[in-house]
């Protein structure tokens, strides 16, 4: 049974410290542009020499194409990572605004509670000596 799940585990992974850990490649999103430019590359190595005239600028074409939107996905990235940091720092900055305006609040009424319990304590000084005489 132990070998069972052992079995189970080295299937979808190794346990390592209570964790979970995924075997096999992974790709991140610049690797597979690296992949795929290498891939043209290759593919230009073996065949570009072979093609005729007339598909070799549509070829070049499809290229220039291929990294024109690339740049322009990237820069559309770029703007919405920006976007998201900008609305992110601006909710941090209101949020420690509020806590500021809090504390100053507290400050504020704890102050007042002080001059409250100060006036009580000099009307009850002055109440009992005019009890003691009565």
């Amino acid at each position: 049974m132990a070998n069972e799940e052992h079995h189970k585990h080295h299937e979808h992974g190794k346990l390592e410290g209570g964790k979970e850990l995924m075997e096999g490649i992974h790709v991140k999103k610049r690797d597979l542009w690296l992949i795929a430019g290498g891939a043209l590359g290759a593919l230009a190595a073996l065949g570009l020499g072979k093609i005729s005239g007339k598909v070799r600028p549509a070829a070049v074409g499809a290229v220039r194409e291929g990294y024109a939107f690339k740049e322009w996905l990237a820069g559309k990235a770029e703007k919405a990572k920006e976007d998201v940091e900008d609305i992110v720092a601006e909710g941090v900055h209101q949020y420690q605004e509020g806590l500021a305006a809090t504390a100053e609040t507290v400050k504020r009424e704890k102050d007042i509670l002080e001059k409250i319990e100060k006036v009580v304590e000099e009307k009850l000084a002055k109440m009992k000596p005019a009890q003691r005489e009565g």
